[in-house]
């Protein structure tokens, strides 16, 4: 019989106990709820199904390429009975002591079937098992039933309520965290090095407080300070950083997602800082309106008193600043320039952008992003409604104005008629027609600059 050190407890209802124990030891004693028991309904169920993809992709890849890997602790439950627990006197009572796990009954994964899974995949391929990785100690937390007399519809719905309390109450961390705290994602590590040292955004006061960057939340309000969100600057930076190399080795979900989970080397991490910051600097200079004042560019009412201090900038909202991004990156492309490339010559591919029309009230934006609000009358609201769809004709019009894709004439006329078919409310022919005149000069001026 196996004997682990453990330490009873108890809170609520349930009794438990912390035990430590080695991976080979968790491999041999637990199993998973699908090895033990048979689901016949949607009532039976005492574990979710199995993700393979997430066991093998993420968490034994963290597992055998990580030095710093951790788990917290399993939760194991019994199928029937309890362990052997055996207490130790000392001057803190009965609390510590040894446990030893019978074959019967027969003992599950409550919660960590996923990494009790993944050690499994690493104890049976010893190459790829980190050296020792055996003998690496995890706590596990026992948790057992006291009333043995119970029956099994009792002690069932106990461990399937245990099972939605430990996962419905257990909140993630919300996407700021996850940008100001991951030490592994390099488009993290890169936004808030931007911020802390590129002159655009970087602030004498705290950067949680920066006034160029909102760091709680990814909408900006009108008359907000900021220029952008770090939800909105990390999604930009990602766009900006993304190479038509690194897109061919890092563009599907699965390999960017597996990418993300491993710090790439200082050396890789300051090619993509110098690279993205390169393109920052000559995004501003290419583009000089970024640097106006974000609280008197971002007035969906505009009043005529406020004609010629304040706008409606597309470019101040955190929809058009992805589309900016987007924009940014193809054209960076299509000139060939990579994270190497001199400034000035960034600076040159990127002058069509500023050439494109931001103005929100203006063509092609107004009735297609910016729509009247019918609630309150006389004002103007960001579009909701189909604006996935709208979004993307919106991005398809600005790679034709900019210059990025060029459209034999039925399909620009193919162009003009979506658009025309998601603007609301649909304005009359002949004001259609003005506006996409209007269109039509914009791409002009890129094409003649």
């Amino acid at each position: 019989m196996q004997l682990y050190p453990a330490i009873k407890a108890k809170m609520g209802d349930w009794s438990y106990y912390i035990v430590r124990m080695t991976m080979r030891e968790v491999s041999r004693e637990f199993r998973l709820a699908s090895d033990l028991w048979e689901d016949k309904t949607l009532s039976d169920a005492i574990q979710r199904a199995i993700d393979e993809s997430r066991v093998k992709q993420q968490i034994v890849n963290f597992l055998a390429r990580r030095d710093d890997r951790f788990f917290s602790s399993l939760v194991i439950a019994a199928i029937g009975g309890n362990p052997t627990w055996t207490p130790f006197e000392t001057r803190f009572g009965d609390c510590f002591g040894e446990l030893s796990f019978e074959r019967d009954p027969q003992y599950y994964a409550l919660d960590g079937q996923h990494r009790l899974k993944a050690i499994w995949e690493l104890l049976e391929d010893p190459v790829g098992a980190p050296l020792g990785f055996a003998n690496e100690q995890i706590s596990v937390i026992v948790v057992v039933r006291e009333h043995q007399s119970a029956d099994g519809d009792v002690w069932l719905q106990r461990y399937r309520r245990l099972f939605s309390s430990l996962n419905r109450y257990a909140k993630p961390t919300d996407a700021d965290t996850n940008i100001i705290m991951d030490e592994d994602d390099v488009f993290a590590i890169v936004t808030r090095r931007i911020i802390s040292e590129h002159r655009f955004f970087r602030t004498e006061l705290p950067e949680q407080d920066s006034f160029r960057v909102l760091t709680r939340g990814k909408n900006l309000k009108s008359g907000a300070p900021q220029f952008t969100s770090l939800q909105t600057l990390y999604k930009m930076n990602m766009i900006l950083i993304m190479t038509p190399e690194m897109r061919q080795m890092r563009g599907r979900p699965k390999d960017l997602k597996a990418y993300l989970q491993f710090r790439p080397n200082d050396l890789e991490i300051d090619r993509c800082f110098l690279a993205v910051s390169r393109i920052w600097d000559a995004l501003l200079a290419a583009v000089p309106v970024l640097e106006e004042k974000p609280e008197q560019m971002r007035a969906h009412n505009l009043k005529v008193s406020d004609a010629g201090e304040y706008q409606d900038n597309l470019l101040f909202w955190p929809i058009g600043q992805e589309l900016l991004a987007e924009a940014t990156r193809s054209l960076l492309d299509r000139t060939g320039h990579d994270d190497a490339s001199d400034v000035e010559v960034m600076t040159d591919a990127l002058e069509p952008l500023a050439l494109v029309p931001w103005e929100l009230h203006e063509p092609p934006w107004v009735n297609l992003l910016l729509v009247p609000d019918l609630v309150k009358e006389s004002t103007w609201r960001m579009r909701n409604e189909g604006r996935k769809a709208a979004l993307e004709v919106g991005r398809r019009l600005i790679r034709w104005i900019a210059g990025i894709d060029t459209l034999a004439p039925d399909d620009s006329e193919d162009l003009k008629k979506e658009w025309k078919s998601f603007l609301y409310p649909e304005p009359e022919a002949h004001v259609i027609e003005e506006m996409w005149e209007k269109v039509l000069d914009a791409r002009g001026r890129v094409l003649g600059r």
